[in-house]
Formats: C-alpha cells, sequence, structure tokens
C-alpha cells in the first residue's frame, strides 16, 4: 500500500475545501432596470436588489419609491457627468435593497413633481420580488 506525502494530503485537502465551498465565495445580488416594469423576479433570501432608474431631479421630477417591506440600504441620485450643474440634465437613481425576510414585495414607485398632485397619466413602475 502507499503512503501519502504531506504535500499530497495538503493538495487533497485544499481540492476537498475548493469543492465544499464552490458557489459560496460570490454575492448574490439581483438587478432591476426601467424596462423590468411589471416584472416578477424570484431572489434569494439575504441577497441584495439593485435598482436603477433614469431621473431628473432639475426638472422637479423624482422616483417616489415604495420598497414594499424590503430592506432600503442605499438611496443615492447620481447625475450624469454632462449634466452635472445643469438645469434639465438627468442622471441615475439608484437603490440598494436586501431582502431579508422570505415572502412576496412589491416594489412601486411613481415619477412626479412631489407637490403636485398624483394623476393617471403620472408614469409608474412596479416590480414584484419573491424572497425565496
Amino acid at each position: 500500500m502507499r503512503k501519502l506525502s504531506v504535500a499530497g494530503i495538503a493538495a487533497l485537502t485544499l481540492l476537498f475545501a475548493f469543492i465544499a465551498f464552490a458557489g459560496c465565495t460570490g454575492t448574490c445580488y439581483s438587478m432591476f432596470y426601467k424596462e423590468d416594469n411589471g416584472a416578477t423576479r424570484d431572489v434569494n433570501q439575504g441577497c441584495t436588489i439593485y435598482i436603477e432608474l433614469p431621473e431628473n431631479p432639475t426638472t422637479g421630477y423624482t422616483w417616489q419609491m415604495d420598497t414594499g417591506g424590503l430592506s432600503l440600504v442605499n438611496d443615492e441620485y447620481i447625475a450624469d457627468s454632462n449634466a452635472e450643474g445643469l438645469v434639465g440634465g438627468g442622471g441615475m437613481h439608484k437603490w440598494e435593497l436586501l431582502a431579508k425576510d422570505k415572502g412576496t414585495y412589491q416594489v412601486k414607485g411613481i415619477y412626479k413633481r412631489s407637490w403636485e398632485e398624483t394623476t393617471p397619466d403620472d408614469e409608474t413602475w412596479t416590480v414584484t420580488v419573491n424572497v425565496v
């Protein structure tokens, strides 16, 4: 019977560690964009959800977002580099949410001026997230 060397045992241990932890080293996330309006998607519990929607607050129009019970981690507006400081220049509003608890959540947004009444003509955006 042949014995394994210390180097052989170390190599086997390393190989088993790679196999055991394969798939556990990355982070899980799901991205939603304007074109995902109306979508339904399954997301694993503990994963991060990113939403990116175009916005132009220099005109008064902003997204009023209801995260539907998902945990809000970050909420920021980033102006386009060529539009920074320009009236009428837009950018991207980004939200980072955490899928902490299992369940079904509906994230809803309405794009309007906050001081104006809501009308049927206002742009809306909705996604359903099933946290599994």
